[in-house]
């Protein structure tokens, strides 16, 4: 990192973005050595090494915890910069450092969350090319970060704007802006629970549309420059897996889908039937990761069903000694067929990973009901 020849350290920053990515938690013990030349990067006349030190500081704050005190003022002074006036490949990577820096440092960003908000909905508010819905983008996903961070109390002032500023990027012709506010409006139900509910009438048909969308033409017409092929790794034998901007944005709302389900509880109930239909579609999608996301949603919609009506600890064994009731029942026997019947045919490790995790937890939460009527073979 100290080599005066640019060659060598374009690309020794970008490895060490990388490996920080890769191992954040091993390399945060190493902030001492490491951080004085991140940041003396960050101030580097090429733009390309400030783009790889900004990702690699902001790779390494979000395993900091406590040691990133020492660091902060000197760091957001020099992330606000950047923000302001960085190169505009640069301003995307330096607004998500600031949410990874207001999670790790909890209480002691207090004194920079006005000012890192107002920057943040500024940005949330841009439009114009994709470079600059990138940045909003990028602002929404971060908006978040720092409301989880600071709190329900201190974010309350600000959740109205900022959630009108995420729902208005929907209606923006950009999968990047739609991910960012699925990713938004999970965290932010998570942080607000029940307060959230206020915003499921527009939020809810947003996500049934999304699940809908048609995808015909990516195997009709040919898959397009946005689209990723790739085998597994670990298996030379493995299917193809295919990721496109459709496929992620429906991975991105079953994900928040089920967020919102959990933390609204009884306000989302009268969205429930229809979006149940579309994850159980979800579960026969091309896209591991749409895959895992479906069976992840549609756990916690059985899981929530349960919570909502709070019935007394299970016992095991059969007969049932404690049923459940009829609205968990009924998810029950709707979403274990479906996720059973494709369990054995299922051909990628992390989805069949995924399933067994879900199955171990809701057998935990729910004890024998779960699995009392299911008639489908375990694969072997």
């Amino acid at each position: 990192m100290s080599s005066p020849c640019g060659i060598v350290l374009n690309a020794t920053v970008l490895n060490a973005a990388v490996r920080i990515d890769e191992l954040d938690e091993e390399v945060a013990g190493y902030h001492e050595k490491l951080m004085p030349m991140i940041f003396s990067m960050t101030s580097d006349a090429n733009p390309t090494i400030v783009k790889y030190a900004t990702n690699a500081l902001d790779c390494i704050l979000e395993s900091m915890g406590d040691a990133i005190l020492g660091y902060l003022p000197q760091l957001m002074e020099r992330l606000v910069a950047l923000l302001e006036s960085g190169p505009a490949e640069v301003k995307p990577i330096a607004l998500s450092a600031l949410g990874s820096a207001a999670h790790s440092s909890g209480e002691a960003f207090a004194p920079y969350f006005g000012g890192v908000v107002a920057r943040i909905k500024q940005a949330m508010a841009l439009t114009g090319e994709d470079d600059v819905l990138l940045l909003r983008g990028v602002a929404t996903d971060t908006m978040s970060t720092v409301a989880e961070a600071a709190g329900r109390d201190a974010f309350r002032p600000h959740l109205d704007e900022c959630t009108r500023l995420a729902l208005q990027g929907m209606e923006i012709d950009s999968p990047t802006l739609r991910e960012s506010a699925y990713c938004y409006v999970g965290v932010m139900s998570r942080v607000f629970e029940g307060e959230f509910a206020q915003y499921l009438g527009i939020i809810a048909p947003q996500i049934l549309q999304t699940l809908r969308m048609d995808e015909s033409a990516v195997f009709g017409l040919g898959i397009d420059e946005g689209s990723e092929m790739g085998g597994d790794d670990d298996d030379e034998e493995g299917p193809f897996n295919i990721n496109t901007a459709v496929s992620d944005e429906k991975e991105v709302a079953a994900d928040a889908v089920g967020q919102l389900f959990a933390s609204t509880t009884t306000a989302f109930l009268p969205y429930v039937e229809e979006i149940t239909a579309e994850l159980v579609q979800l579960l026969n999608h091309y896209s591991d990761t749409a895959r895992k996301a479906a069976t992840v949603s549609l756990f916690t919609f059985i899981r929530t069903f349960n919570k909502i009506a709070s019935p007394e600890p299970w016992m095991p064994g059969v007969p049932l000694r404690v049923p459940v009731d009829e609205n968990t029942q009924a998810m029950i026997r709707l979403v274990m067929p479906a996720v059973l019947s494709i369990w054995e045919d299922e051909d990628d490790k992390t989805v069949v990973t995924q399933l067994c995790s879900e199955l171990r937890l809701i057998m935990k939460d729910v004890g024998p009901a779960a699995t009392i009527e299911c008639k489908y073979p375990v694969p072997p």
